[in-house]
C-alpha cells in the first residue's frame, strides 16, 4: 500500500547535505543522538535544532526521516528498530556502517529500483533528472511521489557514502561492483548454502526454479540444474552424492522407485530457507509481486486473456521473468513493461553471468497475430544499443515464415542469435519443465549450423522453411525409435508451479 505522502522513504532534512558535521560522519552523529534521547522524541527534536537547524520544523523532519515513513531506523515510539540497533553497533566502523545502510536502502527502500531506472534512461539516451526519475517511478511501479519531493536525491546521497553512486550532477556514475558486493549478483547469492557441494546447491536452486506443488522426478530437476547452472550431476550416484545429503539437511524427501527415476518432494525448510528468500529478492528486483511469481504457466496464460489491462500486464511481466529464471538468468532491468502497453508487449533484459558473459533480450508479445519481419528488425536495432548477444522472442500467436527468414539473414551477418518460443511451447511448460531447454537447444544447434556455413553453402531463403519442415518430418518418422533413448516423463505427476 502506498504511504500517505510518498512511496519512497521520506528524506527532506535527513540527508548528508543537510546534516553538516566537521568529520563528515552525519549518520554516526544522528545515531548517537537517537541513543541519547531514545523514547523521547521531543527532546531529540530540540537537540537536532540546537546542533543543525534554526527551525524546529526542519528538526522534526529529521525525526520523520529516521522513522517508519523514512529510513526505518526507529519505530513509532522512537525506539531503535532491529536495523537501528545494528547500525548503532557499527558506529565505530564508518565504512561498515555506510555499507550496511546502503544495503538496506538498495534492498528494502527501492534504492535498486532507482539505480535500474537510471540505467534504463541512460540506455535509451534520455535525461536522468530528479523529475525524470520520479516520473519513471510512477509509470513503472505506480508509486505515489509528491511533485516537490526530493527524496530520491537524499537516497542517492546516502548511497554515495558507500561508493555506490556519485552526487552533484545529473550525469550518473554507478559502481555496479559495489552494488554486487553489497547485495550480490543475483537471487542465488542471498542463500547461505555453505557446506553443500556445487551439485547439491544447483539441485536446490533448480527445485526453486521449478517450484513443484507435489512430487517431481529427480531426473527432471537434474536436467534443469545442469542446463541452468552448468554443473554435471551423475545419475549413477545421485542418491549418495545429492539426494541423501539434501534429505539429511532437511530440504527434501525422496523415494526410490525400482527401475525408474526417484521421486522428490520439498519440505517446509526448503520453502522457508530456499524458495522464499529467492522469490522475495526477485520480487524486489523486478517489481513483480512474490505471489504472482508463484503462478503456474497455465494460470499466467489465463491471466493474459483477462479483461483487465493491468492484470494482463502483470501476467506478461511475470511470464518473462519466469522464463528467464528457468534459464538461470539474472534480472537486469525493464525496457518496456506490460502495464504500460495494456498487456500486449513487454521487454526485459537479463544477463547470463558465468564463465562467459551473455546478455539476453526477452521480448514477449501477447497478441493473436504472428511476429513479422518488422518486429525482428526493431529488436535487432535495440540489441545494438543494449549490447545484446541473444534475442529471445516469445510470441503467443507464432512467427511468420518471412520473419524467420529475416532472422536467419541477420544472424549470418551479425554477432547475434535470434530465438523463438510460441504459445504452443508455453502450454507445455507446466507438465514438462525441460521442454524449454529442449526447444532452445534445438534452436541453438540450427543457429550454430547457420553461422558455420560459408557463402557457397548458404541455403536459399525460399528453401529454409522446406529444410525446417524436413527436420520435423524426420523426427516424427523416427519418434518411436528415439523414445527408446529418451527417458519418458509421461507418468510423472509434476503438478503446477506455486
Amino acid at each position: 500500500m502506498a504511504r500517505e505522502n510518498t512511496d519512497l522513504p521520506f528524506g527532506d532534512a535527513f540527508s548528508p547535505a543537510q546534516l553538516d558535521t566537521d568529520d563528515d560522519e552525519e549518520l554516526i552523529a544522528i545515531l548517537k543522538l537517537i541513543k541519547e534521547y531514545e523514547g523521547r522524541p521531543d527532546d531529540f527534536d530540540k537537540a537536532i535544532q540546537e546542533r543543525f537547524f534554526p527551525s524546529m520544523d526542519r528538526a522534526k523532519n529529521v525525526r520523520l526521516g529516521v522513522g517508519p515513513a523514512g529510513y526505518q531506523i526507529v519505530d513509532e515510539d522512537f525506539q531503535f528498530t532491529e536495523l537501528g540497533e545494528e547500525l548503532y553497533g557499527l558506529k565505530d566502523d564508518s565504512d561498515a556502517l555506510y555499507d550496511r545502510f546502503a544495503q538496506h536502502i538498495l534492498r528494502n527502500l527501492h534504492g535498486l529500483k532507482g539505480i535500474e531506472i537510471v540505467e534504463d534512461l541512460e540506455a535509451q539516451g534520455r535525461s536522468t533528472t530528479n523529475d525524470d526519475l520520479k516520473r519513471e517511478f510512477r509509470e513503472q511501479y505506480d508509486f505515489h511521489i509528491d511533485e516537490t519531493s526530493n527524496h530520491w536525491s537524499q537516497m542517492r546521497a546516502w548511497l554515495a557514502k558507500a561508493g555506490v553512486v556519485n552526487t552533484g550532477t545529473h550525469i550518473y556514475k554507478i559502481d555496479r561492483t559495489r552494488i554486487e558486493e553489497l547485495i550480490g549478483l543475483g537471487s542465488d547469492d542471498i542463500l547461505e548454502l555453505d557446506g553443500l557441494s556445487d551439485q547439491q546447491q544447483a539441485f536446490l536452486r533448480a527445485l526453486a526454479l521449478i517450484n513443484p506443488k507435489g512430487r517431481i522426478q529427480n531426473s527432471v530437476v537434474k536436467q534443469v540444474a545442469e542446463e541452468a547452472y552448468g554443473v554435471d550431476i551423475s545419475q549413477s550416484n545421485i542418491s549418495r552424492r545429492t539426494l541423501n545429503p539434501l534429505e539429511e539437511a532437511g530440504y527434501i524427501k525422496w523415494e526410490h522407485v525400482s527401475g525408474k527415476a526417484n521421486w522428490i518432494e520439498t519440505t517446509d525448510k526448503f520453502e522457508a530457507e530456499i524458495l522464499k528468500p529467492i522469490l522475495d529478492d526477485l520480487a524486489g528486483r523486478t517489481g513483480v509481486p512474490r505471489h504472482v511469481l508463484r503462478l503456474s504457466f497455465d494460470e499466467l496464460l489465463d491471466d493474459l486473456d483477462a479483461d483487465s489491462t493491468h492484470e494482463k500486464g502483470v501476467a506478461l511481466e511475470t511470464l518473462a521473468v519466469k522464463i528467464g529464471r528457468l534459464l538461470g538468468l539474472t534480472f537486469v532491468g525493464w525496457r518496456v513493461r506490460g502495464r504500460k502497453t495494456g498487456g500486449s508487449e513487454v521487454d526485459v533484459v537479463m544477463d547470463d553471468i558465468g564463465e562467459l558473459f551473455n546478455r539476453v533480450q526477452i521480448q514477449c508479445k501477447n497478441t493473436k497475430s504472428q511476429i513479422e519481419t518488422k518486429h525482428i528488425a526493431r529488436e535487432v536495432g535495440i540489441s545494438r544499443m543494449l549490447q545484446t548477444n541473444t534475442i529471445l522472442m516469445i510470441a503467443r500467436g507464432g512467427v511468420s515464415g518471412d520473419a524467420r527468414q529475416f532472422a536467419n539473414r541477420v544472424m549470418r551477418h551479425e554477432n547475434i542469435a535470434v530465438m523463438f518460443l510460441t504459445g504452443d511451447d508455453l502450454e507445455e511448460l507446466d507438465q514438462n519443465t525441460t521442454h524449454l531447454h529442449h526447444v532452445l537447444q534445438g534452436g541453438s544447434r540450427r543457429i550454430s549450423n547457420l553461422k558455420r556455413l560459408g557463402e557457397a553453402e548458404y541455403v536459399e531463403d525460399e528453401d529454409e522453411e522446406i529444410v525446417s519442415s524436413r527436420e520435423e518430418e524426420a523426427l516424427d518418422k523416427y519418434q518411436e525409435e528415439l523414445e527408446k533413448f529418451q527417458e519418458s516423463t509421461e507418468d510423472a505427476s509434476l503438478g503446477d508451479f506455486k
